[in-house]
């Protein structure tokens, strides 16, 4: 199956099928929401949205983020955003989105890639798939709501 993939940019017209990615990625959320975030994203030359299309549907896309860092060099790549869709795991798709992403970072002279992923235990066949792509684990992350504050 995996000849009959194209890689290529997103469009406004991935949007139902990124709906649909993100619930299987475990962050439901509606059209209304994806037309907002995705309108966000779009315009920001520091991200990049691949999909991954098969009969004229994205079935897995990756997001990234460029940025320069505190402690090193150089413009650096995070994977904000790795998903098959649950009826193509384990075709090939994810192996190809980080081999695309991995080439548009080192064609935009970007020499490092990372990502995060959760710790939860339906997470571990995900962490071997990166370990077997090369990447290495690394530091612990940490997040917090906050409360938004209110203008007066």
């Amino acid at each position: 199956m995996s000849t009959d993939i194209m890689i290529r940019h997103s469009s406004p017209d991935d949007l139902p099928d990124l709906v649909t990615l993100m619930d299987q990625l475990g962050y439901p959320t509606t059209y209304a929401d994806m037309l907002e975030r995705y309108t966000y994203l779009a315009s920001d030359p520091s991200y990049t949205t691949l999909v991954a299309e098969l009969h004229g549907r994205a079935v897995g896309m990756i997001g990234l983020q460029t940025f320069y860092m505190y402690e090193q060099s150089g413009r650096h790549c995070r994977i904000a955003a790795l998903v098959v869709h649950k009826q193509h795991r384990g075709s090939g798709i994810g192996r190809i989105l980080i081999q695309a992403a991995e080439h548009w970072a080192s064609a935009h002279g970007i020499t490092t890639v990372s990502l995060n992923s959760g710790n939860r235990p339906e997470r571990q066949v995900a962490h071997e798939f990166y370990a077997q792509m090369g990447y290495t684990a690394g530091s612990t992350g940490f997040s917090k709501r906050l409360q938004m504050l209110q203008h007066t």
